[in-house]
C-alpha cells in the first residue's frame, strides 16, 4: 500500500511539474499573465524554520514575451502587480520585505503562433549590485501643457510609470479601466480628438536613471520635437526614446514640455 501511494505521489509531482513547465496559449489574456507570474512567485516562498516561511526579494522583473500583445492591457493590468503580490504574500501568512519593487518587460515581437513566455527575475538585496543614489533615485517630472486642454494646467509626478491620454479613465472593449495621470479632457478642438484614450506611458528606468516614452496608441502619432528636430516614437516599440529637460512630447496634435526638478 505504501509503495503504491508513493508512485500516486511521484506521478501527481510529474503531473503538476508538467503543467507549470508548459508555456501559456500564445493568446493569453492580460489577466491570466497576471495569474501565471504570481502563481510563480508564490513557489518562490521559502521555508524559515519553526513553522515561518519568506519571500526574501524586494525587485522582482516579470519578463513577458507574446506575439502582438497588447502593451496597453498588459502594462495597465501589471499597473498594481507590487500591491497584488504583497496581498497573496500575506494571506500565505509570508514574511516580506516593507516595499517589493515590481516590474514588467513586454516583448511583443515574437513571431507569430509563436507560444507566450513568462520569466520572473527576483533579486534580493543582498543580490543587487551597488550603485550611486542618483542611479536609482527617481526624479520628479514636470510636464506642462503646451497645446490642447488638460484637467490641469501643469502636473509635477514621480511615479515610476506615468500615463497619459484623452480623459481620466478611459475603459476598454475589454470592460478594463486606465487611469491617465495625464488626462486631456473630452473636447473637439481639433487638437484634444488626436489623443488617443490610451496614448503614451512614461517609464522610469532605473538603470539610465531616467524616463523612457512609449507610445501605446496605433493610430495617433507620438514624437518628441528635441532641438527643432522630430524623434518619431514608433506604436508598441518596446524600446521607446528616453525624455530629457526641454523635450516637448507631441501626441496626436497635442504638446506637452517636460521638465525634471
Amino acid at each position: 500500500m505504501s509503495a503504491r501511494l508513493l508512485n500516486i505521489g511521484r506521478d501527481l509531482q510529474s503531473r503538476l511539474k508538467e503543467f507549470f513547465e508548459n508555456p501559456l496559449d500564445s493568446k493569453a489574456t492580460p489577466l491570466e499573465l497576471l495569474q501565471a507570474a504570481l502563481e510563480d512567485l508564490e513557489r518562490r516562498v521559502q521555508p524559515a524554520g519553526r513553522g515561518r516561511k519568506t519571500f526574501p526579494y524586494d525587485r522582482v522583473v516579470v519578463h513577458i514575451t507574446q506575439h502582438g500583445a497588447d502593451q496597453a492591457a498588459v502594462h495597465a493590468v501589471f499597473r498594481d502587480f507590487g500591491s497584488r503580490l504583497r496581498d497573496r504574500l500575506a494571506e500565505l501568512n509570508c514574511e516580506a520585505p516593507a516595499e517589493i519593487d515590481a516590474s514588467v518587460v513586454l516583448d511583443d515581437t515574437a513571431g507569430e503562433g509563436a507560444p507566450t513566455t513568462i520569466r520572473v527575475e527576483c533579486i534580493g538585496a543582498v543580490d543587487a549590485p551597488a550603485a550611486p543614489a542618483a542611479t536609482v533615485t527617481r526624479p520628479s517630472i514636470r510636464l506642462t501643457v503646451v497645446k490642447g486642454q488638460c484637467a490641469e494646467p501643469e502636473y509635477l509626478l514621480d511615479e515610476p510609470i506615468i500615463a497619459i491620454g484623452r480623459t481620466a479613465a478611459p475603459t476598454d472593449a475589454l470592460g478594463q479601466v486606465r487611469i491617465n495621470h495625464v488626462a486631456f479632457v473630452e473636447t473637439r478642438d481639433g487638437i484634444n480628438e488626436t489623443v488617443g484614450r490610451a496614448h503614451a506611458r512614461l517609464q522610469f528606468d532605473p538603470g539610465s536613471g531616467s524616463y523612457v516614452l512609449y507610445n501605446e496608441s496605433s493610430s495617433n502619432p507620438t514624437s518628441i520635437i528635441r532641438g527643432g528636430r522630430a524623434i518619431r516614437v514608433a506604436p508598441r516599440d518596446p524600446r521607446g526614446v528616453r525624455v530629457v529637460t526641454g523635450d516637448q512630447l507631441q501626441l496626436g496634435r497635442a504638446v506637452l514640455r517636460v521638465a525634471f526638478e
